[in-house]
């Protein structure tokens, strides 16, 4: 159980994260619109969809069990990730 807490706290901050550099890149697409800015965009948006499909709570929402023996591999990438998303949003920042 603490595992699962362990991924839902990772997937919560990645999915926050997600949000924020979305809406930034939102308006920055709207500042400046070109192919960069745009793809920028569609893949934060498919990282915001990942974010939301790896929470572990998801599948319960639409009727399915708990995915059994998670362990730390389960959630790792996911910590990477938000990792990743933070040095894009501060980047973006900058």
């Amino acid at each position: 159980m603490l595992l699962i807490r362990v991924e839902l706290f990772v997937t919560t901050f990645t999915l926050v994260m997600l949000v924020a550099l979305t809406a930034t890149y939102a308006g920055l697409y709207r500042d400046l619109p070109n192919k960069y800015t745009r793809s920028m965009l569609v893949l934060s948006v498919a990282l915001l969809l990942y974010a939301v499909t790896s929470n572990p709570y998801v599948p319960v929402l639409f009727g399915f069990p708990l995915r059994p023996g998670i362990g730390p591999f389960v959630f790792l990438p996911d910590v990477f990730v938000g990792l990743a998303i933070a040095v894009l949003f501060y980047q973006s920042q900058t």
